[in-house]
């Protein structure tokens, strides 16, 4: 889930509020991305950290600026280092959300393309007519599920959900901001009948 591409303005504004390091916010996204199984980069990290920082050192920083709980046993130097232990304070998580285009890049990723109603073909994903930029779209997007990982995971397992059964037809923009995905969980509940297509663009 978490691609977490902050802008620079966010990304400062961020480590501003938290009082972190470049260092510790460049750790944390690393140990993100290791807990989504895309450990790659944190592996390539402990190869070839030639800088001299000491991950043992940051992760003790994190913990006192309270980024990390302090239920997590943080490994002594030269034992292993699992990064799916780490255990994040969850408000800190929640407002790292707030800042990162995550949540909303995964649903503009997994959302159709295109539909075809009536024999003509209509963009779904075109956001340009209720956002100004991506990144609006994405903070939007966090703010109707109040940056909830929980809650987006839900969506999206109805998302696809939907696809699976053709009933997605309306655009992006009009998911977000009719929160379409309340129409969805109740179709899917089978508490409502089915739609009329020529309404829905």
């Amino acid at each position: 889930m978490k691609n977490f591409e902050l802008s620079l303005e966010r990304e400062i504004d961020f480590m501003n509020k938290y009082g972190l390091t470049a260092d510790e916010l460049f750790l944390m996204r690393l140990i993100f991305l290791a807990q989504e199984d895309r450990d790659l980069y944190l592996n390539k990290y402990f190869r070839e950290n030639s800088l001299g920082y000491s991950i043992t050192d940051l992760l003790k920083s994190l913990q006192t600026k309270e980024i990390i709980n302090k239920s997590y046993k943080i490994p002594e130097k030269g034992t292993v280092f699992n990064p799916k232990d780490v255990e994040f304070n969850k408000q800190v998580l929640k407002g790292f959300l707030q800042h990162s285009e995550d949540l909303g890049m995964e649903l503009f990723e997994s959302y159709p393309v295109s539909t075809v109603i009536n024999g003509k073909t209509f963009s779904l994903r075109n956001i340009a007519k209720f956002y100004k930029s991506f990144d609006d779209f994405c903070f939007a997007y966090g703010k109707e599920i109040k940056f909830d990982p929980e809650r987006h995971k839900y969506i999206m397992d109805l998302l696809e959900w939907a696809k699976e059964n053709n009933l997605i037809h309306s655009g992006l923009g009009d998911f977000i901001i009719s929160r379409k995905w309340l129409d969805l969980e109740e179709m899917k509940d089978g508490e409502m009948g089915t739609f009329n297509t020529n309404e829905l663009i």
